[in-house]
């Protein structure tokens, strides 16, 4: 027997069936070109399904950048705390994160065309959405440095660097898949600019 679901569950299903709409529709169409009713339409739901559970777009875009942001963010920290010394974590996040945009072109897309739409609408700006995800990194250079298996540089300027370079090649992996030579050259690059 199917054990019926709570009405919160049902409303977490329902959410997320919404959520995973609007990252495929983000995905092809970017999000202007996206109404609710395509949304709603592609999740299985009516109008009013989107409506109870988002107050505005701005809040689905905040559980669209929350679902890719936390799916990702999960996977490199633990590829990364498999790794002992700071050169080979720094290898590991940055093979991790195109791993992920070959494997997953739809999240990609999606949160790439968040960024931009937010950019461009007056959301919160590029820079300030990449400072908030510089932490993991910023721990990596430090790591490194203090090990001595790094040279002594801003770990914030590095970390922005990285960011951009990623971000700048993501939808790049995503469209055209092998991530392996995008990977290397930026492991190649990012390890020779901070090895000591």
């Amino acid at each position: 027997m199917t054990k019926r679901l709570t009405r919160v569950e049902r409303r977490e299903q329902t959410r997320a069936g919404l959520v995973e709409a609007a990252i495929g529709l983000f995905a092809s169409h970017g999000v202007s070109g996206v109404s609710v009713e395509a949304i709603a339409e592609g999740a299985g739901y009516s109008r009013g399904a989107y409506h109870s559970n988002f107050s505005g777009r701005d809040q689905l875009l905040d559980a669209v950048v929350q679902v890719v942001v936390s799916d990702l963010g999960a996977e490199l920290r633990q590829r990364t705390d498999g790794e002992e010394r700071a050169i080979a974590k720094l290898s590991e996040y940055i093979r991790t994160f195109a791993a992920y945009c070959a494997r997953e072109p739809d999240r990609t897309r999606a949160l790439v065309a968040v960024v931009s739409h937010r950019t461009t609408t007056g959301g919160p700006d590029y820079d300030s959405m990449v400072d908030e995800s510089l932490g993991d990194l910023i721990a990596i250079f430090e790591q490194g440095q203090d090990a001595g298996e790094m040279r002594r540089f801003d770990r914030v300027v590095m970390a922005r660097l990285l960011r951009r370079a990623l971000d700048g090649e993501a939808v790049r992996i995503a469209a055209e898949g092998p991530e392996g030579a995008v990977a290397d050259e930026l492991v190649a690059n990012f390890v020779h600019a901070t090895r000591a």
